[in-house]
């Protein structure tokens, strides 16, 4: 004899209703805090690069100390010198971005922890002595006074660097820092950064 399936009542069916919906709004939460947490560790990257080419370099020291960090807080940088910094995902962790965003944090910023980053994004003075070669050849400026103290990139008059009064440089053009914010590039790596992080995978 064929036994009758059993039967639920509309009280347990809703309830089996409502924990489905909840493990399925749970799993869609969790795709996408995963999909924004790659995005913006693919903008910080990008950005932190296009901040280490864009700005002065002369040891590499301002380069290497771009850092990623919930808004208010310290970031953690390479601190390297010698070079410009090439920075990678290693420098933003994914886990890092992931739980940020699991502990709710909205906000986050892209700072410098240099000593002199004020100086070197135009928005402060500062006195000027130019020893050895910087390693940013390629935008090396040579003008025929440096004010002390001055803007990094008030050099007087560009001359040529066998000039004998060639005593001042700069690495980086005026205003690129602010031009990196309001001239279309931050968008720009807004934009790919997010793009990659909600690609289909």
């Amino acid at each position: 004899m064929a036994r009758r399936a059993g039967r639920i009542s509309s009280t347990q069916a809703a309830k089996f209703r409502a924990q489905a919906e909840k493990s399925i709004a749970g799993q869609i939460k969790r795709d996408i805090d995963r999909k924004v947490a790659r995005g913006v560790q693919e903008f910080a990257v990008k950005s932190m690069n296009s901040l280490a080419q864009a700005g002065p370099a002369w040891t590499g020291e301002f380069s290497a100390s771009w850092g990623f960090a919930p808004e208010g807080a310290q970031p953690q940088t390479p601190g390297t010198t010698g070079r410009v910094y090439k920075y990678t995902k290693y420098d933003v962790p994914i886990r890092y971005v992931e739980n940020l965003i699991k502990n709710g944090v909205a906000r986050f910023s892209i700072s410098n922890t240099s000593p002199h980053a004020s100086i070197a994004i135009d928005e402060s003075t500062g006195v000027f002595e130019r020893s050895g070669v910087p390693i940013k050849i390629d935008d090396w400026e040579f003008g025929d006074a440096d004010p002390r103290p001055g803007l990094r990139y008030d050099i007087g008059n560009s001359v040529d660097q066998d000039d004998p009064d060639a005593n001042s440089s700069r690495t980086a053009p005026p205003d690129w820092y602010a031009n990196y914010l309001l001239g279309g590039a931050f968008q720009k790596d807004l934009s790919v950064g997010f793009s990659f992080g909600f690609e289909e995978r």
